[in-house]
């Protein structure tokens, strides 16, 4: 009898202790692998409204290329893209920006062509040096297709349609335009004689960006145009190889190139602007709310490059005057003795661009 009184007390025991550690052990089991995991790419409820922690799940890692060196005119807009980015997706994308060409190693048509084919996925860079892959896109470095920002503005910016043109001929070779940012009006430099006429011009060694528009442009100017990397312009200019160069302000002094330029003649003789651009490989893989956060990314980033541009020319200018530089300004019956030798490449160029681009900016010559 003791003996089943005693099986009795274990059994009741055993119940109880079961009892007390059998419900943690389901519950714990319903509260963590059973949430579902975000799509890459895209937007999911849960990560955006905070029901599961950001740190259940990976960021998505993006490469952005950008022409010029850290902390110059042009990290305003990668920099502020990126902040918007990772702000706005909750941290769900990290943007690592690889300044001075870093990714195609100085060259600037492989910069274009890796974010075309998506080897990288978000780049900042010169419109004019796409022309390689795309010829027409030489209408807006055409010389003195504009003559003020004001023109810019209404044809570039603000939905204009030499602006829509542009990225529609991008976006066919596999780069989609986000927005728009600037490089500016291209002053040009030189180490021999201050430059009034095209006279004195003639066989001057000025490098030039990988164009075809501009080497028929100094040929006709009596100058002896020189194709080379960008990141090879100070050495060249410091050493003689190259007399001179042409760019925007910015752009100048993110080389330091007025440390190796006597002169400086401002001329505004061509326009260049930039696209902040993902990879369409990119693109396509992004939901429609991604979508929208990168591209209003895209355009606070730019305007405020665009301003900081625009206000910083004046102090640039006096910076290199202060440094030595002798800066002259082209009147305009100056400027008209090199348009008007000029003019002729408009019709060399006319079979490659169309009639259509030329009116969609403006020329209708």
């Amino acid at each position: 009898m003791k003996k089943l009184l005693s099986l009795a007390l274990v059994a009741v025991m055993t119940a109880a202790l079961l009892a007390g550690c059998g419900g943690s052990s389901s519950s714990g089991s319903s509260s963590g692998s059973s949430a579902p995991a975000a799509s890459s790419g895209s937007s999911s409820s849960s990560s955006s409204s905070g029901s599961s922690s950001s740190s259940d799940v990976k960021p998505i890692e993006l490469k952005m290329a950008n022409t010029q060196a850290a902390g110059a005119m042009w990290s305003v807009a990668t920099e502020k893209f990126k902040e918007e980015v990772e702000k706005n997706t909750n941290g769900r994308y990290i943007i690592s920006i690889y300044y001075s060409d870093q990714l195609s190693g100085g060259d600037l048509q492989k910069g274009w062509e890796q974010v075309m084919t998506g080897e990288v996925d978000l780049d900042f860079r010169s419109v004019m040096n796409a022309t390689g892959f795309e010829p027409k896109l030489f209408v807006m470095t055409m010389p003195w297709i504009f003559t003020s920002y004001d023109d810019v503005d209404r044809i570039i910016f603000n939905d204009g349609p030499g602006g829509k043109a542009m990225a529609e001929l991008l976006e066919a070779k596999g780069a989609h335009v986000l927005a728009f940012g600037e490089n500016g009006f291209r002053q040009l430099t030189n180490n021999v004689r201050p430059i009034h006429t095209p006279e004195d011009m003639k066989n001057l060694k000025i490098r030039i960006p990988p164009n075809n528009m501009y080497i028929s442009l100094f040929q006709k100017l009596g100058a002896d145009p020189i194709n080379m990397s960008f990141s090879e312009v100070y050495t060249a200019l410091q050493q003689g190889t190259a007399d001179g160069e042409e760019n925007p302000w910015a752009t100048i002094k993110s080389a330091q190139i007025q440390e190796v330029q006597k002169y400086c003649t401002v001329w505004n003789y061509s326009y260049d602007a930039t696209a902040l651009s993902c990879s369409t490989k990119l693109w396509n893989s992004l939901s429609d709310e991604d979508k929208q956060i990168f591209t209003e990314a895209a355009k606070v980033a730019c305007q405020a490059e665009i301003e900081t541009s625009r206000a910083s020319d004046a102090s640039i200018r006096k910076e290199f005057e202060d440094g030595g530089m002798e800066i002259n300004d082209l009147t305009d019956e100056e400027i008209k003795a090199f348009q008007e030798l000029c003019a002729p490449v408009y019709d060399e160029f006319r079979d490659q661009i169309g009639e259509d681009l030329y009116r969609a900016f403006g020329y209708e010559g």
